[in-house]
Protein backbone atom coordinates (compact mmCIF):
# COMPACT_ATOMS: atom_id res chain seq x y z
CA UNK A 1 0.00 0.00 0.00
CA UNK A 2 1.73 3.42 -0.76
CA UNK A 3 2.22 5.81 1.64
CA UNK A 4 -0.58 8.15 0.56
CA UNK A 5 -3.24 5.43 0.56
CA UNK A 6 -1.89 4.84 4.51
CA UNK A 7 -2.26 8.19 5.41
CA UNK A 8 -5.73 8.20 3.80
CA UNK A 9 -6.63 5.78 6.09
CA UNK A 10 -4.77 6.87 9.02
CA UNK A 11 -7.06 10.17 8.01
CA UNK A 12 -10.31 8.58 7.51
CA UNK A 13 -9.70 6.69 11.27
CA UNK A 14 -8.79 9.70 12.99
CA UNK A 15 -11.93 11.51 11.66
CA UNK A 16 -13.81 8.40 12.22
CA UNK A 17 -13.00 8.57 15.89
CA UNK A 18 -13.28 11.89 16.37
CA UNK A 19 -17.29 12.27 14.92
CA UNK A 20 -17.89 9.32 17.40
CA UNK A 21 -16.44 10.93 20.71
CA UNK A 22 -18.06 14.43 19.81
CA UNK A 23 -21.64 12.28 19.08
CA UNK A 24 -20.78 11.00 22.72
CA UNK A 25 -19.88 14.49 24.29
CA UNK A 26 -23.50 15.56 23.61
CA UNK A 27 -24.48 17.48 26.55
CA UNK A 28 -28.06 18.69 26.79
CA UNK A 29 -29.68 21.73 29.29
CA UNK A 30 -33.23 23.17 29.42
CA UNK A 31 -32.55 25.14 26.72
CA UNK A 32 -32.03 22.38 24.37
CA UNK A 33 -35.24 22.38 24.55
CA UNK A 34 -36.69 25.43 23.11
CA UNK A 35 -39.51 26.99 20.89
CA UNK A 36 -42.82 24.80 19.47
CA UNK A 37 -42.93 21.49 18.93
CA UNK A 38 -45.97 19.42 17.19
CA UNK A 39 -46.94 16.46 19.06
CA UNK A 40 -48.40 13.35 18.30
CA UNK A 41 -49.55 10.67 20.40
CA UNK A 42 -51.08 7.37 21.37
CA UNK A 43 -52.36 4.83 23.72
CA UNK A 44 -55.13 2.35 23.90
CA UNK A 45 -58.29 3.90 22.76
CA UNK A 46 -56.28 7.06 22.74
CA UNK A 47 -55.13 9.70 20.14
CA UNK A 48 -53.65 13.07 20.47
CA UNK A 49 -52.18 16.04 18.46
CA UNK A 50 -51.22 19.45 20.12
CA UNK A 51 -48.51 21.83 20.49
CA UNK A 52 -46.26 22.35 23.26
CA UNK A 53 -44.11 25.60 23.63
CA UNK A 54 -40.90 25.15 25.85
CA UNK A 55 -39.15 28.24 27.38
CA UNK A 56 -35.87 26.72 27.13
CA UNK A 57 -35.92 27.44 31.07
CA UNK A 58 -38.06 25.08 32.42
CA UNK A 59 -41.26 26.09 32.01
CA UNK A 60 -43.55 24.90 29.19
CA UNK A 61 -47.25 25.63 27.88
CA UNK A 62 -49.30 22.88 26.00
CA UNK A 63 -52.80 22.34 23.85
CA UNK A 64 -54.48 19.34 23.02
CA UNK A 65 -56.90 17.86 20.78
CA UNK A 66 -57.55 14.87 21.89
CA UNK A 67 -59.90 11.62 20.44
CA UNK A 68 -61.12 8.98 22.32
CA UNK A 69 -63.62 6.39 20.92
CA UNK A 70 -66.57 8.37 19.71
CA UNK A 71 -65.45 12.10 22.21
CA UNK A 72 -63.43 14.43 20.65
CA UNK A 73 -62.21 16.92 23.79
CA UNK A 74 -60.24 19.90 23.03
CA UNK A 75 -58.56 21.83 22.73
CA UNK A 76 -57.02 21.82 26.24
CA UNK A 77 -54.73 24.18 27.50
CA UNK A 78 -52.64 23.60 30.24
CA UNK A 79 -49.13 25.01 32.19
CA UNK A 80 -46.02 22.92 32.86
CA UNK A 81 -42.59 22.72 34.41
CA UNK A 82 -39.61 20.46 32.63
CA UNK A 83 -36.16 19.52 33.73
CA UNK A 84 -33.00 18.54 31.64
CA UNK A 85 -30.50 15.85 32.01
CA UNK A 86 -26.75 16.72 30.64
CA UNK A 87 -27.81 13.20 29.22
CA UNK A 88 -31.01 14.52 27.00
CA UNK A 89 -33.02 12.41 28.94
CA UNK A 90 -36.43 14.99 30.52
CA UNK A 91 -38.95 15.00 32.91
CA UNK A 92 -42.08 16.98 32.97
CA UNK A 93 -45.19 17.60 34.80
CA UNK A 94 -48.49 18.61 32.89
CA UNK A 95 -50.40 21.17 35.35
CA UNK A 96 -53.98 20.53 35.63
CA UNK A 97 -56.57 19.90 34.13
CA UNK A 98 -54.40 16.71 32.60
CA UNK A 99 -52.07 16.62 35.45
CA UNK A 100 -49.59 13.90 34.39
CA UNK A 101 -45.67 12.93 33.86
CA UNK A 102 -43.71 11.95 31.53
CA UNK A 103 -40.08 10.83 30.56
CA UNK A 104 -38.68 11.74 27.30
CA UNK A 105 -35.62 11.85 25.31
CA UNK A 106 -34.63 14.85 23.13
CA UNK A 107 -33.21 13.66 19.40
CA UNK A 108 -31.94 15.19 17.07
CA UNK A 109 -30.27 18.10 18.71
CA UNK A 110 -33.26 19.41 20.15
CA UNK A 111 -35.26 19.02 16.55
CA UNK A 112 -37.77 16.81 18.34
CA UNK A 113 -38.36 14.38 21.80
CA UNK A 114 -40.00 10.80 22.16
CA UNK A 115 -42.33 10.55 25.35
CA UNK A 116 -43.72 8.25 27.58
CA UNK A 117 -46.51 8.91 30.00
CA UNK A 118 -45.40 7.14 33.46
CA UNK A 119 -47.85 8.62 35.85
CA UNK A 120 -48.07 7.03 39.18
CA UNK A 121 -51.41 5.20 39.24
CA UNK A 122 -52.13 5.51 35.35
CA UNK A 123 -53.48 2.42 33.80
CA UNK A 124 -52.73 3.64 30.44
CA UNK A 125 -49.88 3.27 28.38
CA UNK A 126 -49.15 6.37 25.95
CA UNK A 127 -46.06 7.33 23.84
CA UNK A 128 -45.91 9.82 21.14
CA UNK A 129 -43.27 12.01 19.48
CA UNK A 130 -42.48 16.02 18.61
CA UNK A 131 -41.01 17.72 15.89
CA UNK A 132 -40.02 21.31 16.21
CA UNK A 133 -42.28 23.57 14.60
Amino acid sequence: MSLKNRLLQLTLVVLSLTVGMQAQDTHCSNATLHGSYGFHATGTGFVAIGRFVFDGNGSLTGKLFIRVPGTNIGPVEFPGTYSVSPDCTVTDTWGPPINSTHVSVIVDEGKGYLILNNTLGSGETISGEARRQ
